[in-house]
């Protein structure tokens, strides 16, 4: 556990490094200001092993919204945020689990966190954010978001990876350039890659999970090949 706090600690320095760049920017580019809510890395506390491994897109701007400014979380939270603040995407979150009978993995035995930690209220206004700051800026983001997960998952080592949404889904599965029992449905998204982790993906609706029965089914299944 020791090696992993370690490495944890090392992208959280940089990710700061890296936030305090953006925070130059907000004060040439009123925009900016405008629209960049803050940095938080994980959602959970930092466990090695876990059965389960969320990853969304980019945080949102719920901190900034009710505390009136912008969210600078760089330290594991004591627990799955899902079960400290209620919301629509941690509802439905929790319910998916319960359909799928590993509620109790969700709050104990996950890890979550976002492919950017880069905080906006939403896509459009990430991807404003992002062609707003310098080029040579923008580029590091993108690289860095990759590494850093990259980083994430071999320390952390889940059995599986949910990707919360298409849209992670499409940035996580880069990472992997070998894959195996692909498959593609108009709700759901999944592979494995050759060390046996499984990585999954449900269609979102805003907050919603599409499809909950579906995807509960495929975690379940998941769940009972990786505990043979």
């Amino acid at each position: 556990m020791i090696k992993i706090i370690s490495d944890y600690s090392a992208i959280t320095e940089e990710i700061k490094k890296y936030h305090s760049l953006i925070l130059k920017e907000c004060e040439n580019n009123p925009r900016i200001n405008e629209i960049y809510k803050g940095c938080q890395i994980l959602y959970s506390p930092l466990l090695e092993r876990p059965e389960f491994l969320l990853i969304g897109f980019n945080p949102g701007g719920g901190h900034h919204k009710w505390h009136g400014k912008i969210v600078e979380q760089f330290d594991p939270m004591t627990a799955l945020e899902y079960y400290l603040n209620k919301h629509s995407l941690g509802e439905q979150t929790k319910t998916l689990f319960t359909m799928a009978g590993k509620e109790d993995e969700l709050r104990n035995s996950t890890v979550k966190f976002n492919f950017y930690p880069w905080a906006t209220n939403n896509v459009a206004d990430f991807n404003e954010l992002m062609r707003l700051l310098p080029k040579n800026l923008r580029s590091k983001l993108f690289a860095l978001g990759r590494v850093w997960t990259k980083t994430i998952i071999e320390i952390v080592k889940p059995s599986t990876i949910i990707c919360e949404g298409f849209k992670a889904f499409d940035e996580v599965q880069i990472l992997f350039p070998e894959k195996l029992k692909i498959i593609k449905e108009e709700n759901l998204r999944s592979f494995q890659d050759t060390r046996g982790i499984k990585v999954l993906a449900y269609k979102r609706n805003q907050g919603s999970i599409v499809n909950k029965q579906n995807m509960s089914e495929h975690i379940k299944i998941n769940f009972l090949v990786n505990h043979k």
